[in-house]
C-alpha cells in the first residue's frame, strides 16, 4: 500500500508538471484551419512580398531573404546566399501544423540550402503581430525573428547584397594566387573568407612584429560586407568594407573604416613572412634533423597542379607505392645534406632497374633563407643509382614546387600531435606540397 501511495504522488507531480501544448485562436476564428487559412491570405496579400534577415543560428552573420508567396501554394524567393542570388520560382509551400500554423517550405530553396550548411531550419511556427509583420520560429526553440513586408527598396537593397555575394565568388574563383593580401593604407593582412559560413578570419601584424589573427562574422551590404565587430589592428577601426571594381587578382577596397582605401590582393607571396617558418624548415641551428613526409592520397598532399605532375613521374617509375619524403640537414656533421626522397615500393614480383623491389630515389639540394618564411630551394643536380634515369623527369618536376624565386614556408595546422606545414611555390603558387613533418616533433604554430 505504501509502494501504490508513492506511485500514485509521483505520478501527480508528473501531471502537474506537464506543459500543456495549446493553441490560441481567435474567437472569429471556428477552427485551427481556418486559422491557416487566413494566415496564407495574410502572406499573399503582400503585393511586393516579405523580407527577412535571417540568422541561422547564434554567433553567425545573416543572410537576407526576399520571398513573395503566391495563391497557388508557390513562392518566389531571392536571397543573398551563395548559389541563390537569382529569383528561384515556383517553390511550393504550405500552411500546416497540428498545434499551430506553421509555414514550410517544401521545395528545396535558399532555406534548405542555409539549413543544411549553416544550421537553418525550412519549417517554422508562424504567427502574426499586431504592427502587420510576421514571426517566424524555429520548432521546439523560442528564439523569434520577423517577416516583414517588403517595399521595391527592399527587393532592390537585396539585390545590391546579391550582387556582393557573386563579386566576391568570381573573385575567389578567378584568383590565380594562393594567397589572398588586404592591403590598406597603413596595414596588410591575410584575408580568409568563407562564404558558406559567413565568416571571415584576419591575420596582421601587431606593433611588436607578432602574428595575431581574428575571426569576424559578417553581413553582405550593397558593395560591401559587414562586420559584427570592430576591427580594430593597429590605430585603425574598420566595420564596413566597401568593394569598387575587381579583375582576376585584385578587388578595390574604396573604404574600410579609418584604414582607408586599398584592394584584396592575390598574390604568389604573403601579405607578411610566417615567423620562424623559414629556420624550423631548415634547421640551421638545430639538434635534430627536418623530417617530413606525403602519403598514398595525393589530392591531400599536392595542389592539383603539382598532382598532375607528380603523377608523371610515379608513373614512370613504374612503382606501386610513392611518397615523397624531405629531410634537411640529415647525416652527421659536418656532412650533412638536405634532399627529396621518394619512397618506392615496385609491385609484387617485379624490380626497379637496377633489381631493388623498394628503396629511395635520393634527389640533392641546397638551402638558402631569405627572410623569416622564405626559402630559396636549389637542386644540385646529384642523386644516387637507382634515381639517375628519372632525373630529367624529377629536375622538371622540381622547377615547378623548388623555382629559382623561391617558396614560402606556410604553416598548415597539424595531423594529430605533428605539424604540417605546406610549401608554396614563389613563382606560380598554385604549384605547392604539403607535408607531415615527423621531426622535430610536436606542433611548432597551428
Amino acid at each position: 500500500m505504501k509502494h501504490f501511495l508513492t506511485i500514485l504522488f509521483l505520478a501527480g507531480i508528473l501531471v502537474a508538471c506537464k506543459k500543456e501544448t495549446k493553441t490560441t485562436i481567435p474567437e472569429d476564428i471556428a477552427s485551427l484551419s481556418q486559422l491557416q487559412e487566413k494566415y496564407k491570405q495574410q502572406l499573399v496579400a503582400a503585393a511586393d512580398g516579405w523580407i527577412i534577415d535571417y540568422q541561422p543560428a547564434s554567433g553567425q552573420g545573416k543572410v537576407a531573404i526576399w520571398v513573395k508567396f503566391n495563391a497557388d501554394g508557390t513562392a518566389n524567393i531571392l536571397s543573398d546566399y551563395n548559389g541563390y542570388t537569382t529569383e528561384q520560382a515556383n517553390v511550393r509551400y504550405r500552411i500546416g501544423g497540428v498545434n499551430a500554423p506553421e509555414l514550410i517550405f517544401e521545395t528545396y530553396s535558399a532555406w534548405h540550402a542555409i539549413a543544411e550548411n549553416m544550421g537553418g531550419a525550412f519549417e517554422f511556427v508562424l504567427a502574426f503581430n499586431s504592427d502587420g509583420s510576421a514571426s517566424l520560429k524555429r520548432i521546439n526553440e523560442n528564439t523569434k525573428q520577423i517577416l516583414k513586408k517588403a517595399s521595391a527598396a527592399d527587393k532592390a537593397d537585396l539585390v545590391g547584397r546579391a550582387n556582393t555575394v557573386v563579386l566576391l565568388e568570381n573573385f575567389t574563383k578567378n584568383a590565380s594566387g594562393y594567397f589572398k593580401n588586404l592591403i590598406l593604407g597603413g596595414i596588410s593582412a591575410f584575408w580568409e573568407l568563407n562564404p558558406q559560413a559567413r565568416t571571415i578570419k584576419l591575420t596582421w601584424l601587431d606593433g611588436n612584429g607578432n602574428p595575431v589573427s581574428e575571426q569576424f562574422v559578417y553581413t553582405n551590404i550593397a558593395n560591401g560586407i559587414a562586420l559584427n565587430k570592430a576591427w580594430k589592428p593597429a590605430s585603425f577601426t574598420v566595420e564596413r568594407i566597401k568593394f569598387g571594381q575587381a579583375s582576376a587578382n585584385e578587388l578595390q577596397v574604396t573604404e574600410a573604416g579609418t584604414a582607408g582605401a586599398g584592394k584584396i590582393a592575390v598574390d604568389h607571396v604573403p601579405a607578411f613572412p610566417y615567423r620562424g617558418t623559414a629556420d624550423y624548415f631548415i634547421q640551421q641551428n638545430g639538434t635534430v634533423r627536418f623530417y617530413a613526409y606525403t602519403l598514398a592520397t595525393t589530392a591531400d598532399y599536392y595542389s592539383s597542379a603539382l598532382e598532375t605532375e607528380f603523377l608523371k613521374i610515379k608513373a614512370l617509375t613504374g612503382a606501386e607505392t610513392f611518397n615523397a619524403q624531405l629531410y634537411n640537414r640529415n647525416g652527421t656533421a659536418p656532412n650533412l645534406t638536405n634532399s627529396l626522397q621518394f619512397r618506392y615500393i615496385m609491385p609484387t614480383g617485379t624490380t626497379a632497374h637496377d633489381g631493388t623491389a623498394s628503396g629511395w630515389m635520393v634527389y640533392y639540394y641546397n638551402l638558402q633563407k631569405m627572410d623569416e618564411s622564405h626559402v630559396i630551394i636549389t637542386p644540385t643536380g646529384a642523386t644516387n643509382t637507382v634515381a639517375i634515369p628519372f632525373l630529367p623527369a624529377v629536375t622538371q618536376f622540381l622547377s615547378y614546387i623548388f623555382p629559382p624565386e623561391g617558396v614560402t614556408i606556410v604553416p598548415f595546422g597539424r595531423a594529430g600531435a605533428l605539424q604540417r606545414i605546406r610549401i608554396v611555390s614563389r613563382k606560380d603558387s598554385k604549384y605547392y606540397m604539403t607535408v607531415t613533418v615527423s621531426t622535430p616533433a610536436g606542433v611548432f604554430v597551428d
